[in-house]
């Protein structure tokens, strides 16, 4: 009967953390502007062969420019020098920038309530289960 609290109980966390996520999520994106932003080199990594890494540039409302370099990479490259893409940035901090797609925005809520909801329905399923089987 432990490891359907242990189950239980790890969902109830993973849950928890999803929420915070996603209000952290909702309040970045509250305070935050759009910017067209180009890609202006590919830097190349070697990493079980060569990956390219976008460097993207940007300008802010106060035509600052700033630069961003996508934390992945890929090969083939998904993005070609010259290309643009819409992003998303904090005004107060312009290095806090997101790439403006669904998944990249909301990536954390989703894999952690992607894991709390398999573990919510067997840790709970037992205990439901259990006052029926008495």
């Amino acid at each position: 009967m432990w490891p359907y609290y242990i189950i239980l109980g790890a969902g109830v966390i993973l849950f928890v953390a999803a929420l915070l996520s996603f209000r952290s999520t909702l309040a970045f994106l509250q305070k935050a502007e759009k910017a067209t932003a180009t890609v202006t080199s590919l830097r190349v990594i070697e990493s079980d062969g060569e990956v390219y890494l976008p460097l993207f540039t940007f300008r802010t409302r106060n035509n600052i420019e700033y630069t961003y370099e996508l934390p992945e990479g890929s090969n083939p490259s998904f993005w070609a020098v010259g290309e643009t893409e819409t992003v998303i940035y904090d005004p107060a901090d312009p290095s806090s920038v997101r790439l403006y797609t669904y998944f990249r925005i909301f990536v954390w809520p989703l894999v952690l309530i992607s894991i709390a909801l398999p573990l919510l329905v067997v840790g709970g399923g037992y205990f439901v289960a259990a006052q029926f089987l008495k």
